[in-house]
Parts: C-alpha cells; structure tokens; sequence
C-alpha cells in the first residue's frame, strides 16, 4: 500500500499519474479576417485544457499555475492575424498554442463562425491534441 499523503506532495494520483487541473474557456469571442471574405467575422471559442497540477503545497504565486490570461491573449494574437483560412485552421492553431505551454498536456477547441450566408447558421471545427502531437523542441 502506498503513502497517498507522500504521492500529493510529490504531485502524483494513486497509481502514480501525474496530477492535473482543468481550465475551461467558454464562449471567448474575437474578430477575425476570413481568406476571400470581406470585413470581419466573429469567431467564437470554446477550450478545455488539461493542464498539469504543481501538487500539493505550492506557493500562492501565479507562475505556479497556468494562467487562462496568456491563452486569452494569445488567442486575440491569433484573431488579429489576416487571412485565416476557416474555423479549422483556427481550431489548430489555437490548440498548437496551448500546447506551446509546457505545462498544458492535452488542449480540446472548438471554433464556431458565423456562415458566409445570411442564414445564422454557424460552422465550425473541434479539434483534441495533446502534448505527443505537439511538434518537438520548443
């Protein structure tokens, strides 16, 4: 039988997986410029992010955790950029920034913009990654 109390300090679960904590960021909205339309489009975002635990005992301090602030920012960053191509290159391009966090294991987003058409109808893309699909030597 193991010590839980030692596997907390140490920033492990039962059974030795590392500890994790999830931050959600629901319904951030951006302009972006579409390839090939005219104006701004709003891109809307949805993010849940596995983000790896500093266990038990760390100091109240923000560089401790992953702030969803710099996701946020960086996401803006990403909106302001000309000529994205749709709903999935934004789904992967905001995922690779998450991911771009060490600290962030796995990143799911789901993008929605507003149809070319005047209909309401959205369109959109979901996208799961996590830090194996990450591209090496960050």
């Amino acid at each position: 039988m193991s010590d839980s109390s030692a596997e907390r300090r140490t920033g492990q679960q039962p059974g030795g997986s590392a500890l994790t904590y999830t931050i959600l960021v629901r319904g951030f909205t951006a302009p972006v410029r579409l390839a090939g339309r005219a104006g701004d489009a709003t891109a809307r975002f949805d993010l849940t992010l596995t983000v790896a635990h500093p266990g038990r005992g760390f100091p109240d301090d923000i560089a401790a955790v992953m702030s969803y602030e710099d996701i946020v920012e960086e996401l803006r960053r990403l909106c302001a950029e000309d000529g994205i191509s749709g709903p999935d290159c934004l789904a992967e391009r905001a995922a690779a920034l998450c991911l771009a966090h060490a600290k962030v294991q796995r990143a799911s987003v789901e993008v929605e913009l507003p149809s070319a058409h005047c209909d309401g109808a959205g369109i959109g893309a979901s996208v799961t990654r996590d830090q194996s699909d990450a591209p090496q030597g960050r």
